[in-house]
């Protein structure tokens, strides 16, 4: 029976193979970083299966070897990895990943080197040989096993196909068969160039002929967090981010190089991004990005027990001197040495944030603006760090001219008035909603400071933000406003105003009667008549607004309608109330006051059809001569 089988590609895997042939890619150099990376990976399992698994042998030295063929225009990439069985490589090398490539295709831009970059970072990295390839042939045997080799072999176009061979030992020979236009790639001072620009920090020596035919290494072998920090340049440290830890083009904004020894011993290298990696606003997918090593060898990728959800924006290799080989998943969950790892890599990481606050204020503006929204949820998962969460936050404030002008706890404090006793703060959709809110003129026309919470996670760590330095934090759009010494006048002329207008509350009350759980006078209003305030104990709007977003139940909870006593509408609906308390325009004059308080919150009334007939109403009486 023939061993030989030729299979079609799915439709999926066509579309980006047909993408990679025909592209105009000025990066086309990135397929040996991804043969390179790939072989790489092979060795790593090879060595910690061998570790943990008695029947599978690993050889004295696990390299891999690069020959060039200028004449037949070939470039080889040898391994002797873990190797794969026929089923494997239809899997691995069939499939591309499966939704992998479907993400790599929807993250596309257009720009070449952008795009480029982004080959590797969603399983689809082989295929980028055919960039540069007419043919691709992969000879590979799986270790610990006993059958034969397996050829893989494809153009490129629409199918592959598969057939026994023979090979020499486990792990994998690609033979990338190059264009007549990509010859340049199978000369070995190109080769060299290459591995020292992508792959020059790879763990395993990559040998490569000199100009005497000899075989030599030609990378970095002892790993960049292995070495002491004054060994390793800034340079470097950009160097291993883009080629070990998916840069994407991008510097990190800073790394966290940390070679402890003592009681616990293990090394770590760290980068805070410049950009939001991929997937880290999918709340169904929670990626993280530090590697766990340990005595040097690859244990797992998206390491989770080494940082919290908070920090999963960090990049970065971890390598334990104290871990047992064949640590599980389930075993870090509940291992005492990997708890006080990630205790001190929160710490450490957590103080590198607020250095480069103090420092380099410019800097963390930028990492607040990609991965705020982010730290602010370890305001509620992490009780122990909480202290250390609030002197990093910065908001947006009414003393900033933009969204740009951010404002820390610790400012806000500085600056407060002498006779201000809590700190201020409105939430909602935007700066450009929130700073037109009428709630906002009381406090302006004092001059105090009032934080703009817009990111939607304000609404549910505000609870864990209770108060700072002994401040309490208070929403200017709930419960009855208490300015304390600073709002003194304003309380005299509300309560004599409540008097005064107690007839006419009582009236909006009765006509607002399904709308409104009660009317009072307020202080907090200075050019507007009116404006909704949610009670003591109740959700405010906009917390309403997106949980109804989020498709859950709301529980009904009427607002409290405050009028303004000094405003012309309010002191005309007071005397026209006086004259004539039946008059049935007063009706239509409360519903557009009440309407009026919806828009000017951002909120769209309820029934828009009523509130443009009443308009046209009101207005038509007016226009009459």
């Amino acid at each position: 029976m023939s061993t030989r089988q030729s299979m079609e590609f799915r439709a999926e895997a066509k579309q980006l193979l047909h993408l990679m042939t025909h592209s105009l890619y000025s990066h086309k150099e990135v397929f040996l970083r991804e043969l390179v990376s790939n072989a790489s990976d092979a060795l790593d399992k090879l060595r910690f299966e061998s570790l943990t698994n008695s029947a599978i042998k690993a050889d004295a030295e696990l390299a891999m070897r690069i020959t060039v063929n200028a004449d037949e225009k070939t470039v080889t990439i040898s391994d002797n990895g873990i190797g794969m069985n026929r089923e494997e490589i239809i899997d691995n090398l069939g499939t591309i990943a499966r939704s992998g490539s479907k993400a790599f295709l929807e993250k596309m831009t257009g720009n070449d080197k952008a795009d480029s970059n982004l080959i590797g970072q969603f399983g689809v990295g082989f295929y980028s040989v055919f960039m540069v390839a007419e043919k691709v042939r992969v000879i590979t045997k799986r270790a610990g096993s006993d059958g034969t080799a397996i050829v893989w072999e494809s153009d490129g176009v629409s199918s592959y196909t598969i057939n026994d061979t023979e090979r020499d030992g486990h792990g994998t020979d690609v033979v990338v068969y190059l264009k007549d236009e990509e010859k340049e790639f199978a000369q070995a001072w190109q080769v060299r160039s290459l591995i020292k620009k992508y792959s020059d920090f790879i763990v395993f020596p990559i040998y490569l002929p000199n100009d005497k035919g000899e075989a030599e290494v030609v990378n970095q072998t002892k790993p960049i967090w292995r070495r002491a920090a004054s060994e390793v340049t800034a340079e470097q440290y950009d160097e291993f981010y883009q080629q070990a830890l998916g840069g994407l083009g991008q510097k990190p904004l800073c790394s966290l190089h940390t070679n402890a020894e003592g009681v616990l011993e293990y090394s770590s290298l760290l980068y805070i991004p410049s950009q939001p990696p991929f997937g880290l606003f999918t709340s169904f997918e929670r990626r993280h990005g530090v590697k766990l090593y340990v005595k040097r060898v690859f244990i797992m990728d998206e390491c989770k027990e080494l940082l919290p959800d908070y920090l999963r924006f960090v990049r970065g290799v971890v390598d334990s001197e104290d871990l047992p080989l064949n640590v599980s998943r389930e075993i870090l969950q509940k291992n005492a040495i990997m708890e006080r790892i990630s205790r001190a890599l929160v710490s450490k990481t957590l103080g590198r944030l607020k250095e480069m606050a103090e420092s380099d204020p410019k800097s963390y503006g930028e990492f607040w603006k990609n991965f705020g929204p982010v730290l602010k949820e370890g305001l509620h998962t992490d009780y122990e760090n909480r202290e250390k969460i609030q002197e990093l936050l910065r908001f947006q404030s009414s003393m900033g001219d933009s969204a740009d002008d951010l404002v820390s706890l610790k400012q806000y404090v500085g600056r407060m008035r002498d006779d201000q006793s809590d700190i201020y703060y409105i939430t909602g959709e935007s700066r450009d909603i929130v700073q037109k809110s009428p709630h906002l003129e009381v406090f302006r026309s004092k001059s105090i400071e009032v934080l703009y919470l817009v990111d939607p996670i304000d609404e549910w760590i505000i609870n864990d933000l209770q108060s700072f330095e002994g401040k309490s934090l208070k929403s200017i759009t709930g419960g009855a406003l208490d300015l304390g010494a600073l709002g003194k006048e304003e309380e005299e002329k509300r309560e004599k105003a409540q008097g005064e207008l107690r007839n006419l509350s009582e009236r909006i009350k009765n006509i607002l009667a399904d709308s409104i759980e009660d009317v009072r006078v307020t202080a907090r209003l200075k050019d507007s008549p009116a404006c909704l305030v949610s009670g003591d104990h109740a959700l405010g709007a906009h917390a309403e607004k997106l949980m109804k977003a989020m498709g859950q139940d709301v529980p009904v909870s009427k607002r409290i309608l405050e009028i303004n006593a000094d405003h012309p509408i309010i002191r005309n609906m007071n005397a026209r109330f006086e004259k004539a308390p039946t008059d049935p325009d007063l009706e239509q004059w409360v519903m557009l006051l009440y309407d009026g308080a919806m828009i000017a919150e951002g909120r769209m009334v309820a029934d828009p059809l009523a509130y443009s007939k009443r308009v046209n109403e009101m207005l038509a009486k007016i226009s009459m001569p």
